[in-house]
This record gives structure tokens, sequence and C-alpha cells, in this order.
């Protein structure tokens, strides 16, 4: 094997929970991990992560900096969140915290002889900046690209449409958001259909569609609601439609593509 070269593993657990793994290097994106979050419930395994090195965080709503799934994986981890988030995590034993913007760079992993260097690029996004009605705590939403030497993979959080889009690509991958936790969608996220012009602006290899089918509203019934599958099929279809259909690759919570 090409040691300067070595393989990214990239796992996705669930809503907008994705693993980077690259020669024993881990990231985790947004972590969501317990069976309940408030009035959600979660529809596949609670998985068991272990050690990471690196946690980043797109924005602070509660599905996405989730402090009770942040303490299963924060502990001598180095944390990133966006600029203004820091009061939300103060109680947490990271190893280390960043805040960060938009531009921001960081190296998460200097290049030795035989391995090149990890760095995250902080990309914007476009999405609500509040943490909700009984929080005060602002902070300007971002996305991240993980790069590896040459290799490059998005994580786009939690997005609208935004025209630096065009320029982040090409990508070997994007991990884009195609849905939510809910029967419909507020303002300022990624549908189906914008999902898939997101493809085209990107340019990705490989789009991994994240945040659906994971979560739902608690309710009387048992077992998931009957739409919590719909947003896969219809990004399938919106992205033959605009002529993208062979990027899609298609992951289960849990299941993993290699980039070799």
């Amino acid at each position: 094997m090409d040691t300067s070269r070595p393989p990214i593993t990239v796992t996705w657990v669930g809503h907008a929970t994705v693993l980077v793994e690259v020669d024993g290097f881990r990231l985790i994106t947004d972590p969501a991990l317990t069976p309940r979050m408030a009035h959600l419930r979660r529809h596949v395994p609670s998985p068991d992560i272990g050690r990471v090195d690196t946690v980043a965080i797109s924005h602070v709503h509660m599905d996405h900096l989730h402090v009770a799934s942040l303490r299963r994986v924060a502990g001598d981890a180095r944390l990133v969140v966006p600029r203004g988030a820091a009061p939300l995590v103060a109680g947490l034993r990271a190893r280390r915290l960043d805040e960060v913007e938009r531009g921001d760079r960081l190296v998460l992993r200097a290049a030795t002889g035989d391995t090149p260097e990890i760095a995250l690029a902080v990309v914007p996004a476009n999405h609500a900046d509040a943490r909700g009605p009984h929080s005060r705590v602002t902070a300007a939403p971002v996305g991240y690209v993980v790069e590896v030497g040459d290799r490059r993979t998005y994580f786009a959080g939690d997005t609208d449409l935004f025209d630096e889009m065009h320029d982040l690509g090409p990508l070997d991958v994007a991990l884009l958001p195609i849905w939510g936790w809910g029967p419909t969608l507020g303002d300022r996220h990624l549908d189906p259909d914008r999902a898939a012009i997101a493809t085209t602006w990107l340019r990705p290899q490989q789009v991994v569609p994240i945040h659906w089918g994971t979560y739902s509203p608690m309710r009387p019934q048992r077992g998931a609601p009957p739409w919590l599958e719909n947003p896969l099929q219809a990004f399938r279809d919106e992205l033959d439609a605009h002529a993208a259909g062979e990027r899609l690759t298609v992951l289960r919570p849990g299941e993993s593509l290699e980039l070799v």
C-alpha cells in the first residue's frame, strides 16, 4: 500500500453524524447518538463510537450540537464549533476547543514523511444561527471540508443552497442533507430537489445523502412513521432528473465507503 495515500473510511452513523477515519485518525461530525433527543426518537441502533480525535460541529441547533451525545465522544478530543457556540460546550472536558468561522483552516494532524496532512477547511452554510427559543446563543452555521492530501470530503451540516457551493468542488465525496427529522421541512434546508442541484454545483465523485431516516417526533404508534424513507427515493429521482444519478452512493446507518 502507498503509505502516502492511506485509505479514507467514511461511515454514516445516522442523522448528520459521520465518522471519517484515516490512518488511525478519527473525526466525527455533529454527534447525535442517543435513543432520544428531546421530543425525537431514534429509529436505528445507537452506536458506541469509541475514541475520536476531533469532533466538528456545524451549528448550534439541538440535533447537531447535542450535549448528551457530545459527552460520549468529546473527552480527550479536539472540539471544533462555530464562533459563538463556546458557552454551550463549556462544561465538556474536551482536550482543546476551537471556535471557527468561514474561511478558517485547521491542521488536525501534520504531515509526516509517510502520511499526508489532515486538515479541516471551514466553509459557509445557509441556515438559521440561533440555538432556539430557550437560549440566547447564536453562531453562524458552517460546513467543513476534510482535506487529506489531495482528497476532499465535504460535510454540509445543515444548509440550503448558497452561491459559494460552486467554488467548493470538485470533491471526492459530498455528504449532503436531504431532509430532517419531521414530515415537513422549515426554511433554509436542502430537500431532495435542492440537494440534487447542490450535487451538480459541487461536482463530487460520490454524493452520500445524510440527515434523513434517523429521528422523528414521538408519537403513540409503534415503529417508524411511513414518511421516514421517502426522502431517499425522492433524492434518487431528482439526481436522475439532473443527470447526476451515477454519483449517488447510498449508505445505511453504520455502513461505510472507502476511498483508496
